[in-house]
């Protein structure tokens, strides 16, 4: 029996977590979806805040973000448009809204952040179909997934 895929969305704070410390959850997640076991998703905002994060914070780890990128090769999320945004911009800043809406258009199974404060609320949680969770939070999600796959 073939296994479906599982697909996590990548907020930037949790990418960018998995390059400063590679052996938190959020790089055992990166080395999943390097293994073919995650499929890993982004944004275009993703990709754009990520490099503006890293040149202003983190540029020691510019040339890494670049190898990692085309190693991963991310399934890229739609670009939401402005009727399905205009229902997130109510109450998220317009970087996070764009991220969000896009991982809801991409149909992601869930959504992987550091940012806690923006994007954990219960009216958040509320505009979306998977949960939204941190690093260490999605590998058991992932872990719950598989195990029904592993009896035989």
């Amino acid at each position: 029996m073939a296994i479906p895929p599982y697909r996590f969305f990548f907020d930037t704070s949790a990418y960018i977590a998995s390059l400063i410390s590679p052996k938190g959850a959020a790089g055992e997640l990166i080395r999943l979806v390097e293994a073919g076991v995650l499929r890993m998703v982004v944004s275009q905002e993703v990709i754009i805040e990520t490099d503006r994060v890293l040149a202003l914070k983190f540029p020691e780890l510019i040339q890494e973000n670049r190898r990692l990128w085309k190693s991963l090769t991310p399934e890229i999320a739609p670009e939401a448009s402005s009727t399905q945004l205009n229902i997130f911009l109510k109450h998220l800043p317009k970087a996070d809204a764009l991220i969000l809406c896009s991982a809801k258009q991409a149909k992601v199974s869930a959504f992987v952040t550091w940012n806690t404060r923006d994007f954990m609320g219960s009216r958040i949680s509320s505009l979306v179909d998977f949960p939204i969770v941190v690093p260490a939070d999605g590998l058991k999600l992932f872990r719950e997934w598989l195990e029904p796959f592993l009896d035989f």
